[in-house]
């Protein structure tokens, strides 16, 4: 005599079975046509995308619409790689003439390409956080040193490339306090960038200015701690050493 399954089982078991049916015929319902079509999306979606509005326009039509002036030099810079929206963000209208849409700290921006890790080419320019610049707690926006657009060696070599004096020929040694100036402007004070050249500035001039930033006056905070932070005598050493240096970028 066969055994007969338990009403419980066979209800739990009709029970399970109208659930998986209700689940398939969702799924059916649910999900669009065209989904698996090429893959795991939906393929009607691009069409759809084809058919808007451009947002992403790359660096080619900012480039010849709107900003001539950049085209020569971003074709040679090692950013050419790097689209403009890239830094600046997209929108409908151009993000310059809204107002730039770079945010104001640029270490974040920057070290989302140029943090060191182990899985990037060694090729990348790669730094650490909290030694580059300066290892000595300093902390500065990478726009303060470098130019976005063209960053790095290209944008020092203008200036590195002039042929520099003889270290023979310095009439002062170098004091203690101009590592600190080489770090922005340059090793013989040429200057980097924006950052203006020291070499054949006038003693009283060079006071004058660091007398200014000890008193709290100028746009550079790093300047401004700079000054405060070395003595009269050590000011003056620094005064006269980059008197004694032939000029820099003007040179």
């Amino acid at each position: 005599m066969t055994q007969r399954m338990p009403k419980h089982i066979a209800r739990l078991l009709l029970l399970l079975g109208f659930f998986l049916l209700l689940a398939y015929a969702a799924k059916i319902y649910l999900t669009d046509p065209s989904y698996y079509r090429y893959g795991y999306y939906r393929a009607d979606a691009v069409p759809e995308l084809a058919e808007g509005d451009l947002i992403y326009l790359g660096s080619p039509y900012c480039l010849e619409e709107c900003h001539e002036e950049r085209a020569d030099d971003w074709r040679i810079a090692v950013h050419n790689t790097v689209q403009c929206e890239v830094c600046h963000g997209t929108t409908e209208e151009c993000p310059v003439k809204e107002g730039t849409r770079i945010p104001a700290d640029t270490i974040r921006l920057c070290l989302t390409c140029h943090e060191a890790m182990p899985a990037r080419p060694t090729a990348q320019p790669q730094i650490v956080p909290g030694e580059h610049p300066f290892a000595d707690g300093e902390i500065m926006q990478c726009n303060e040193c470098h130019d976005p657009h063209s960053p790095g060696p290209v944008a020092r070599e203008e200036f590195t490339t002039v042929v520099e004096p003889p270290i023979a020929s310095k009439a002062v040694a170098a004091p203690d306090g101009a590592k600190q100036c080489a770090k922005c402007h340059g090793k013989e004070g040429e200057g980097v960038k924006k950052n203006p050249p020291l070499a054949g500035m006038a003693a009283a001039d060079f006071m004058e200015k660091m007398q200014m930033y000890r008193l709290g006056g100028g746009d550079s905070k790093i300047m401004i701690r700079f000054a405060k932070s070395l003595s009269d005598e050590e000011t003056l050493e620094l005064a006269a050493y980059y008197e004694s240096l032939p000029g820099g970028q003007s040179r």
